[in-house]
């Protein structure tokens, strides 16, 4: 089993030194890339942020088969249920930090004030009020160009 592994070690070695590919180049995810490492759970490197293709989806908030056991209150401690009822957009992204804001093509800018489960960590949900459950559905998921506003200060 060994010789098999070292053997196809070396076939692969041989092939890629004569394939011209240029190992200097920076390694750069590509939209939607879900590389994660230790102390990386966002999985991307450098500035992954700015203007990337990312799926985007929505969920209600206050509903809670959609979000925990205190479906109004987001990660950063706040009242969602409230703050959309308000007309705030608000959304759920982990690859930045809650506060952030997000502009997301054909939607607009929203707020980061909550979080999603670490398997999405290249998605953002877009909060929507609890009696919205068909508008949710409808937009299922969708991929948009999502661009992080700088901050202001």
């Amino acid at each position: 089993m060994r010789i098999r592994a070292l053997l196809a070690f070396v076939i692969a070695a041989g092939l890629w030194m004569g394939s011209g590919i240029d190992m200097t180049d920076p390694v750069v995810p590509e939209s939607g890339s879900e590389i994660v490492t230790a102390g990386n759970p966002s999985g991307f490197f450098g500035n992954p942020t700015s203007g990337l293709v990312r799926e985007v989806t929505a969920y209600n908030v206050g509903r809670r088969r959609q979000t925990s056991k205190a479906p109004c209150i987001g990660a950063t401690g706040q009242n969602l249920c409230r703050l959309v009822a308000q007309g705030l957009k608000i959304c759920a992204a982990n690859f930045v930090a809650p506060e952030t804001i997000l502009d997301i093509e054909g939607f607009g800018e929203c707020i980061v004030l909550d979080r999603m489960h670490r398997r999405f960590a290249h998605r953002v949900d877009i909060a929507m009020r609890k009696d919205e459950v068909d508008r949710a559905l409808e937009f299922g998921i969708q991929r948009r160009q999502v661009e992080v506003k700088p901050v202001r200060p």
